[in-house]
C-alpha cells in the first residue's frame, strides 16, 4: 500500500562555520537544480525519440527490432542516465529516477504519439525535484527534521555546500506526526518522492512517498457489491443491490461552509480598496493575500470533510461484508450533472476510497454511469421519463418509485452493470425496429 503526505520545509541549513546559510541561496540552488531537471528530461524525451526512429529504420532492413543492450550496450533507461550523469548538479540516483519516469512516460505515450493523437512529450518549467528513496532520511529532535541528498560533488563545490541540504519540516496535524514517526521507525517504508515549490506559500513541499503493508480483512465476501452514486439530492448514496439500507452524505454542511467562506471571502476582496497602511502600495497580491489564505482554508476543509467521508463510507463497506466497491467513471463530467460536482473535489474524495478500500482489502471498480439514473432497478427498464422530477425515480413500467440517487446505487452495485445496460439497450432497439415494420 503506497501513500503521498505533503510536507512544507523550512530551510535549516548551517555553514561549514556553524552560520545558519539564507533561505534565498537554498532557494537560488533548487530553482537551478529544477532547471537542470528540465533540461534533462528534454532531452531524455529526444533520446528516446531517436531510438524510436533508428528501431524503426532497424526493422525496415532487418525485419527484427534491436535489442537495446547489444546496440547500446545498456537498457535506453540506463544509456540516458549513463548520458547526463556528468554535466550536472544533480545527484547521481535521482538523475537515474527521472530519466527511468521519462523513459517510462515515452513508452506509454508512443502510440498515441504515433497516431497523431498527442503530441510529443515535452516538460515545462518549474519541474518538481525527482529524489529517490536514498536521498531522503528523516530525523526527530524535539522537532522533525529531512536531509535531502541534492547535489553531487561537482555541485556541492559549485555552491559552497558541504553537506545534504537540511529542513525543517512544518507538522500542522497529528496524522502527519504519526506518519513521519512511522517512517523514522521503520514501520512504514520511505520511496522516492518529489519536491515541489509552492508560489503561494513560498516554501518547498517534499511530497513524501511511503508504503505499508495494508491490514486487509481476509472475512470481507468479495462477490458483494457496494454501489455509489454521485447524487443530486445527496453528493454521495451508496447501497447494495436488493438492500433498503443505504449510507449517504448529505450537501447541508458543505453547502453552509461554502456560503459563509464565500461571504467572507467577497468581503475581503471589497475591503482591498480601504486596507489599512500595512497593505497600501505593495501591489494587487499584496492587498488580495487575505483572500487567497481564505482560499486555503476551503482547501483545508475539503481535505478534511473528503477524510471523514470516505472513512465513514469504508466502516459502512466493512459492516456490509462488502468486498467490492463499484464506483462511477468521472472521466468528463458534463454539464448537466449539479454543480456540486464541478465544484467539489470529488476525484480526491474518490482518490481516498480507493486509499481507504485497498487498506482493508476491498476491490475497487470504476463503471460508465450512462444510463444508471434512467434504469429501474426492480424491472430493468430504461427510459428517460423514469426520471421526470430529478430526486424522485418512477419507473413508467412497473411502477416502482424510490429516491433517484437510491435507485442509481442499486444499479451501480450490479456486477456487468454495463453489459446489461448495453444488451437491454440492444433488444429495445429491436423491439422498435420490428414494431415500426409491422
Amino acid at each position: 500500500m503506497t501513500k503521498i503526505v505533503k510536507l512544507y520545509l523550512i530551510s535549516e541549513q548551517i555553514d561549514k562555520d556553524g552560520n545558519r546559510v539564507d533561505y534565498k541561496e537554498i532557494n537560488s540552488i533548487l530553482w537551478n537544480l529544477q532547471k537542470q531537471t528540465r533540461d534533462i528530461k528534454n532531452k531524455t524525451v529526444q533520446l528516446c525519440w531517436e531510438w524510436m526512429n533508428f528501431s524503426s529504420d532497424y526493422y525496415k532492413k532487418n525485419e527484427l527490432y534491436p535489442n537495446e543492450k547489444e546496440i547500446l550496450n545498456l537498457t535506453l533507461r540506463g544509456y540516458a542516465y549513463d548520458h547526463f550523469k556528468q554535466g550536472y548538479d544533480l545527484y547521481s540516483s535521482n538523475i537515474s529516477v527521472l530519466t527511468e519516469a521519462v523513459c517510462g512516460a515515452f513508452k506509454n505515450a508512443k502510440k498515441e504519439m504515433l497516431n497523431g493523437e498527442k503530441s510529443v512529450l515535452s516538460y515545462k518549467a518549474e519541474q518538481p525535484l525527482d529524489i529517490h528513496k536514498k536521498c531522503i532520511k528523516l530525523e526527530y529532535d524535539k522537532n522533525f527534521y529531512v536531509k535531502l541528498k541534492m547535489l553531487n560533488k561537482a555541485g556541492k563545490k559549485k555552491y559552497g555546500i558541504e553537506d545534504d541540504l537540511n529542513f525543517k519540516i512544518q507538522v500542522e496535524d497529528k496524522s502527519t506526526r504519526t506518519i513521519l514517526e512511522r517512517c523514522i521507525d521503520g514501520e512504514y517504508v520511505v520511496s522516492g518522492s518529489k519536491l515541489i515549490y509552492d508560489k503561494k506559500k513560498k516554501l518547498w513541499k517534499l511530497n513524501l512517498c511511503y508504503s505499508f503493508k495494508a491490514n486487509e480483512i481476509e472475512s470481507l465476501d468479495k462477490n458483494k457489491i457496494l454501489g455509489i452514486d454521485l447524487g443530486i439530492a445527496c453528493p454521495l448514496m451508496a447501497s447494495v443491490n436488493g438492500e433498503f439500507d443505504r449510507f449517504s452524505i448529505k450537501g447541508g454542511e458543505i453547502e453552509t461552509f461554502r456560503k459563509r467562506i464565500e461571504a467572507r471571502k467577497r468581503s475581503v476582496l471589497h475591503q482591498t480598496k480601504y486596507c489599512g497602511d500595512g497593505r497600501i502600495g505593495h501591489g494587487r497580491n499584496k492587498r488580495t493575500e487575505p483572500a487567497y489564505k481564505i482560499n486555503d482554508k476551503i482547501a483545508r476543509f475539503r481535505d478534511t470533510a473528503n477524510h471523514k467521508y470516505s472513512r465513514a463510507l469504508i466502516d459502512y463497506a466493512i459492516r456490509k461484508n462488502c468486498g467490492m466497491i463499484q464506483m462511477e467513471n468521472l472521466t468528463g463530467i458534463s454539464d448537466n450533472k449539479e454543480h456540486f460536482l464541478k465544484e467539489w473535489s470529488y476525484y480526491d474524495l474518490q482518490t481516498k476510497i480507493e486509499n481507504k478500500a485497498k487498506e482493508k482489502g476491498i476491490k475497487i471498480v470504476y463503471i460508465n454511469p450512462e444510463y444508471t439514473s434512467q434504469r429501474c432497478s426492480k424491472c430493468g427498464y430504461i427510459d428517460a421519463n423514469n426520471r421526470e422530477l430529478r430526486a424522485v425515480f418512477k419507473c413508467q413500467n412497473c411502477g416502482f418509485e424510490a429516491d433517484a440517487d437510491y435507485n442509481a446505487s442499486q444499479n451501480i452495485g450490479i456486477k456487468n452493470i454495463e453489459d446489461i445496460i448495453e444488451n437491454t439497450l440492444k433488444i429495445s432497439s429491436a423491439n422498435e425496429k420490428q414494431t415500426k415494420n409491422t
